[in-house]
């Protein structure tokens, strides 16, 4: 029985541990490697690897020498792996949350569309998805101006600002209606600096912040400690980079929220 039960074991943890690393690899088809699908990677390799000495380690931690020091620090492993599955189902509830958090019918709003990557002088599929969420929310409020927020990063050889800008009027947005951030590097600077540009063109003090839906709980939080009252406009992030995007937040938003 016991011979029977490590060998379902090992066989779950292999199983994991390859469909995390598959999984985690998808976005580098893409050319996308961040802290989020490197951690992912680590993490499902070291569950491949638990797998595959399995067997070794249970008779390793099972043997009468140390047993109890050594089941002990068992234990703490796997008190820390439990912590750390609740703690991401935290997480992932708020990001929930923070994207189900729409503007109300007919709120006067300054809509904020947050950069991400450019490759060259063209969005990458995340931006390129912010851009079109901004699109649709721009149509069904004709008086709504926005602000394309994000500074020129490595790589880039436009601002992430300018690239949202001309996504938008190639999509028939009147470049009137689209001001410029293009010197912010991180999220908080996106809202701090955003909330400049609403002062100094008197547009509305609420948001309508347009970004990734997984980010838009942290982005809420930003715009909060800032004192703005901030709605959501959800991006839908490709499904190709997901898994990156997704774990990347998982990390940020522990940062920001204890660190």
């Amino acid at each position: 029985m016991k011979r029977k039960s490590t060998a379902v074991w090992a066989a779950v943890l292999i199983t994991l541990g390859l469909a995390g690393l598959a999984w985690f690899s998808v976005p580098l088809g893409w050319g996308v490697l961040n802290a989020g699908n490197a951690a992912g990677l680590l993490f499902s390799a070291a569950v491949l690897a638990v797998g595959a000495l399995f067997p070794q380690l249970r008779r390793w931690f099972e043997a009468e020498r140390l047993r109890k020091g050594k089941r002990a620090a068992l234990r703490i492993l796997q008190l820390a792996l439990a912590l750390g599955i609740l703690w991401s189902a935290v997480l992932t509830g708020c990001m929930i949350q923070g994207a189900a958090d729409s503007v109300p019918p007919g709120e006067p709003v300054t809509v904020v569309v947050l950069g991400s990557k450019v490759n060259g002088t063209e969005p990458s599929a995340d931006l390129q998805a912010r851009i079109n969420a901004a699109y649709a929310f721009l149509v069904q409020n004709p008086t709504c101006k926005a602000i394309a927020s994000g500074g020129k990063g490595v790589g880039e050889a436009i601002s992430e600002a300018e690239a949202i800008r001309r996504g938008l009027v190639r999509l028939g947005i009147d470049e009137n209606r689209v001001l410029l951030e293009d010197q912010s590097t991180s999220t908080l600077e996106n809202i701090a600096f955003s909330q400049k540009i609403i002062r100094e063109h008197k547009l509305p003090p609420k948001l309508a912040i347009v970004t990734d839906e997984y980010h838009q709980f942290r982005a809420g939080r930003v715009a909060e400690g800032y004192g703005s009252e901030a709605y959501a406009v959800p991006a839908h992030t490709p499904w190709y980079i997901f898994s990156a995007c997704y774990a990347r937040e998982l990390l940020a938003l522990t940062n920001f929220l204890i660190l």
